[in-house]
């Protein structure tokens, strides 16, 4: 196992995906609901992360070029849903999860919330906000330098070993919560929201700004 590709890809990987600032959006995701489902969705976010990265690891950007889709296009879409996402959250709409009076909703009705939360964990929480084109890139880029197997083990090692920190780090959002108020945690979520519009909005000038960039260099006459 490479030990530099594994170093690389975790730390990029945390800067990417940030699993300590990332759990106040998860927190905003899962509002009121039990423990016992919080620590489940937590299991289910980080294993959808961790299928989406490996898979990307070893797969590259073959999947996306057998539908003729370039990164640049894929991270400016993925930017644009993030941005909505965001925007939602600032105005207020948030997930109807999160509530203050959970512990007073009624059984059926706490199941149809964990059903609308389950829907929402692997898009978007999983893909593109933790799993997106950045944390993408990051791990193709890193195994494209490392292309060995020793290389490719090492990148898939560290990208376990990050998803698993984010694990913890969603699993205890539940003791957080707790020290939280009704106006704190709405204020993280909005500020989270905030973050989620810069981040949108950075990744659509990336991929625009890359996209563009290719189309002239192709298109343009050379001038040499």
């Amino acid at each position: 196992m490479s030990t530099i590709a594994f170093l690389k890809v975790f730390m990029g990987l945390f800067a990417m995906m940030n699993p300590i600032g990332n759990t106040g959006i998860f927190i905003s995701t899962v509002g009121d609901l039990p423990t016992r489902f919080k620590v489940k969705a937590a299991l289910k976010t980080s294993l959808a992360v961790l299928v989406i990265l490996e898979i990307s690891i070893f797969a590259g950007t073959a999947v996306l070029q057998t539908f003729g889709i370039s990164l640049s296009a894929f991270q400016a879409a993925g930017g644009l849903i993030v941005l909505l996402i965001g925007l939602n959250m600032i105005m207020g709409k948030e997930n109807t999860a999160h509530q203050t009076e959970g512990a007073k909703v009624a059984l059926a009705d706490l199941k149809n919330t964990e059903d609308e939360v389950n829907q929402k964990l692997i898009v978007p929480l999983a893909m593109p906000i933790l799993g997106g084109p950045g944390s993408i890139t990051t791990v193709v880029t890193v195994a494209a330098a490392h292309s060995t197997l020793e290389g490719r083990v090492g990148t898939a090692a560290g990208t376990a070993a990050l998803v698993l920190t984010l694990f913890i780090c969603f699993a205890l959002s539940g003791l957080l919560s707790r020290f939280l108020s009704t106006h704190a945690q709405q204020i993280i979520l909005r500020f989270m929201g905030l973050i989620l519009v810069a981040i949108g909005m950075d990744m659509i000038f990336d991929g625009l700004e890359t996209s563009v960039g290719d189309f002239v260099e192709t298109k343009m006459p050379s001038t040499h």
